[in-house]
């Protein structure tokens, strides 16, 4: 009996010993995954809803930030409101247009701009029933914009009008949300209205006519002084993220395209597929990281007439706004 009680104390212990270690290796396990993902580098990443920032948007819905980093993003309705949440000090970094950070800087916002976004265009368009064919017609009208001192709004004041020989008071310029602009077209509210994508192949699929169009390459990546110096690993794997989903956009089209139509909420629209919506819109523009000596010619040409118009208090030159130190080969030879 003695025997048999002390065999079972023996199998006691050994099993408490095997539970034991088990549960300590398991806690080493889940405290070396806690250790993993605690690794990662923190950043706060904005950028506004438009096609133009597919990367940025294509990053964050299909988890290519979280991979990387520990982050937070926060998509905006327009430039101006992105840029006042960094300069609240929400942001470390951003898809943001160069009009408006002209703006910013000019007040001092320490930012730099690191990389590219994308080159595409905005169009102006009217109604199927309207009689104008061109921007010269629309004096004496009522235009719908979007916020005052955004990138859309700098380019159709400082270059859409001039070159239809338009001036600021010979047009009415409304202010309206992207995706309400159409709706205002319809209802009388305005006679036109100036979009980006996808709202723009929306609008013609719609039946809408366009009858003037600029380039607008002006979408970056800035990213706060602060961040530059104290998060300097998180810049750099978001930039491996930026490039790497810029690659995914132009080489995956499909897949991306399925993210972008849940994003934008876009419908099948006469006897066009959702995904052939966002397809059409894509083919006006290209997503690129590297910048090319006519992007930063078009930039100041943008700052002159942020100058002119009258947003900002003195010249910018555009070039004290970059870091282009920070991502090697970031301009194209």
């Amino acid at each position: 009996m003695k025997k048999w009680m002390s065999m079972l104390s023996m199998i006691m212990v050994s099993v408490m010993f095997m539970t034991a270690c088990g549960a300590n290796e398991q806690t080493q396990e889940t405290a070396q995954s806690t250790e993993g993902e605690a690794k990662k580098p923190s950043l706060n990443i904005g950028y506004v809803s438009i096609l133009a920032n597919a990367p940025g948007i294509v990053a964050d819905k299909k988890g290519f930030f979280a991979e990387k980093l520990d982050v937070k993003t926060y998509g905006f309705n327009s430039g101006p409101e992105l840029y006042q949440a960094f300069a609240s000090g929400d942001l470390d970094v951003a898809y943001a247009g160069v009009p408006a950070l002209v703006n910013w800087a000019s007040r001092g916002l320490p930012v730099k701009v690191i990389s590219k976004v994308n080159e595409g265009s905005i169009g102006v368009v009217v109604s199927e029933g309207s009689e104008v064919t061109s921007l010269d017609q629309l004096k004496g009208s009522v235009i719908a914009g979007v916020q005052r001192g955004s990138g859309v709004d700098i380019i159709t004041r400082g270059l859409l009008l001039p070159k239809a020989g338009l001036l600021n008071e010979d047009v009415t310029i409304q202010e309206f949300k992207q995706p309400n602009i159409e709706a205002a077209i319809d209802s009388n509210q305005a006679q036109a209205g100036v979009l980006n994508e996808p709202f723009l192949t929306y609008a013609l699929l719609h039946g809408k006519k366009q009858i003037a169009e600029e380039k607008d390459p002006a979408l970056v990546i800035i990213v706060s002084e602060d961040a530059l110096k104290n998060k300097p690993e998180a810049i750099k794997a978001f930039m491996e993220v930026h490039q790497s989903t810029i690659s995914y956009l132009n080489n995956d089209q499909e897949d991306g395209n399925e993210v972008l139509v849940d994003v934008f909420n876009i419908q099948d629209v006469a006897g066009v597929k959702a995904v052939d919506v966002i397809a059409q819109a894509k083919e006006k523009m290209v997503f690129d990281w590297q910048f090319s000596q006519s992007d930063f010619d078009f930039y100041q040409q943008l700052a002159d007439v942020a100058f002119e118009l009258g947003y900002v208090d003195q010249e910018v030159d555009v070039s004290s706004l970059f870091d282009l130190t920070v991502v090697e080969g970031v301009v194209k030879e």
